[in-house]
């Protein structure tokens, strides 16, 4: 029998009474004598299920084909560990979805039915590519929102979602170039302050990119707020905490926008995504749910804590297996919260962590490069890649100094491998001559696919450069988790030069090349290439 972590606190409390006093904070006196009645308990039970673990292996002789596919032994520990709940650190590359499809297989195996076992994923790009590889185990997984939905309808909740566009005409509405004209970074001059000269100026105001980033902020800042579950009283309490007008007269308007946008919601019988995900967990925690003996997360590191909330409260008598990667968080702005990843146990307790590490898609010149360059972010989780693949030149550098698009065009001219063109925004297409553009994604976009060359553009050092300098305005790091300026570019760098099978190429502005490209080559003797176009 596998020991978990709740099973060997009951043995330690019913052999070892010291054990539960001394954690309690029993006095620095009786330490030695403690430990040296009492060391050895941790390392017999992990003895223990190191043996269980290789004799479940011989038994489970089908786990060496997963669709096709062997597990590696990393990859079966997560398979066959009993524990309460579990959280996977996955490498990029290191078979989580295949880890996620051997689990299904063997609770099935176990006697466990196809609709006691819960799968959930973020996105439906990512939830579909599992339901393919979930097609042979009659187990289909679900996107938090169809989840949600789904207990809506269980309950006789019947409410529309709303348009994207409602909440920005009531911005649109509510803000005029007057009443926020020293909130934004833009100044009229003028001789008088007619009606038609502010009309003019609201006129232009409005058109402009500033009001684009303003009214963006705000739409964001309402998000976040409700991904993070707050309660209207928030408000109040962020104003009374900041020391900046400006902020305080920020969040005064984003407040009165708030109650206007859940004001028409609440008369038109409508809710918006974040509305049902927070009513879903509602109505788990008020009526209780379909009784999952196991909840099987994709992707965790993208959770916002409404939807972590919502697994805990689904999670009542289910054992919970979340898998995700730290270093690819990269959805900062859509509510995802690092900390309910690296705080994992302090919502779900009797927690144990597994590590993927041995990966399948990168050199290991490309992992050693690339795991150094996450790590200079504060609050990444420590892994140590490994890969059977070497290759001495995992980055080939092209510089540019005017015509991109002329260069990018001979360089992809000359490839006969299979590749992908990235770039950090959505406007870098224009870059891409016309006949490529097909393979033309954002990094975001490409989260989770792979190819055999990739090519990386527009690596310059500024405003819409790669890294993106366009700072979120402080209002939202009232919201934001407290780290790095840029953190969360240095994550989405180290999701575009990971895609790759084999190395990429980076095009980089000569005169102002990207800081990311200027570290990358001072820490890397040698493991980038020059070249140049003829």
């Amino acid at each position: 029998m596998y020991i978990d972590l709740k099973e060997r606190k009951k043995i330690k409390q019913k052999y070892y009474p010291l054990y539960i006093k001394y954690n309690k904070g029993l006095r620095k006196v009786f330490k030695k004598k403690f430990i040296k009645k009492y060391e050895n308990i941790d390392n017999i039970i992990n003895n223990h299920n190191q043996i269980w673990l290789k004799d479940m292996i011989v038994q489970n002789s089908f786990l060496n084909n997963i669709n096709g596919y062997k597990l590696d032994n990393c990859q079966k520990e997560v398979v066959l560990a009993e524990e309460k709940n579990t959280l996977v650190l996955a490498g990029a590359g290191s078979g989580k979805t295949l880890t996620i499809v051997a689990k299904v297989a063997y609770l099935l195996k176990q006697g466990i039915l196809g609709n006691e076992i819960l799968c959930l994923s973020f996105t439906n790009a990512s939830t579909n590519d599992l339901n393919k590889k979930l097609k042979n185990y009659g187990v289909r997984a679900l996107t938090f929102h169809k989840l949600a939905s789904k207990i809506m309808r269980h309950y006789g909740y019947n409410y529309k979602i709303v348009k994207e566009n409602v909440l920005l005409k009531i911005i649109d509405k509510e803000v005029t170039y007057h009443k926020v004209k020293d909130l934004v970074n833009i100044n009229f001059i003028t001789l008088n302050n007619s009606k038609d000269i502010r009309n003019m100026h609201n006129l232009v105001f409005k058109e402009s990119l500033v009001y684009h980033y303003f009214r963006k902020n705000i739409v964001s800042f309402i998000n976040l707020f409700k991904n993070q579950n707050y309660h209207i009283n928030k408000f109040n309490e962020l104003i009374r905490k900041s020391s900046s007008k400006r902020i305080k007269k920020y969040l005064w308007l984003i407040k009165k926008i708030y109650i206007k946008y859940m004001a028409y919601l609440e008369e038109n019988n409508m809710i918006d995504f974040n509305d049902l995900i927070n009513k879903g967990a509602n109505l788990v925690r008020k009526y209780g749910y379909d009784s999952y003996k196991y909840i099987i997360v994709d992707e965790y590191q993208d959770t916002s804590l409404a939807k972590c909330l919502f697994i805990k409260a689904l999670a009542t008598h289910s054992k919970v297996m979340v898998v995700g990667d730290d270093w690819q968080s990269i959805y900062k702005f859509s509510g995802a919260n690092l900390e309910v990843f690296r705080n994992f146990k302090n919502y779900f307790p009797y927690t144990k962590t597994f590590k993927l590490e041995n990966t399948y898609r990168n050199s290991q010149e490309l992992l050693t490069m690339m795991s150094n360059f996450i790590m200079k972010n504060k609050y990444q989780l420590k892994k140590n890649l490994s890969s059977s693949k070497s290759l001495s030149k995992p980055i080939k550098i092209y510089y540019y100094t005017d015509n991109q698009t002329k260069i990018l065009g001979k360089i992809l001219d000359s490839l006969k491998d299979d590749f992908i063109i990235l770039g950090r925004n959505n406007e870098n297409v224009n870059i891409v001559p016309k006949k490529y553009r097909n393979k033309f994604m954002t990094v975001h976009k490409s989260k989770g696919l792979e190819s055999e060359v990739v090519i990386i553009i527009n690596l310059e050092d500024n405003v819409l450069g790669f890294p993106n300098k366009t700072a979120s305005d402080e209002v939202l790091r009232c919201l934001l988790p407290k780290e790095d300026a840029l953190a969360e570019e240095r994550r989405l760098f180290y999701v575009a030069l990971t895609r790759t099978k084999t190395y990429n190429i980076l095009l980089v502005n000569k005169d102002k090349p990207s800081i990311f490209v200027n570290e990358i080559i001072k820490d890397n003797k040698g493991l980038t290439e020059y070249k140049k176009i003829k």
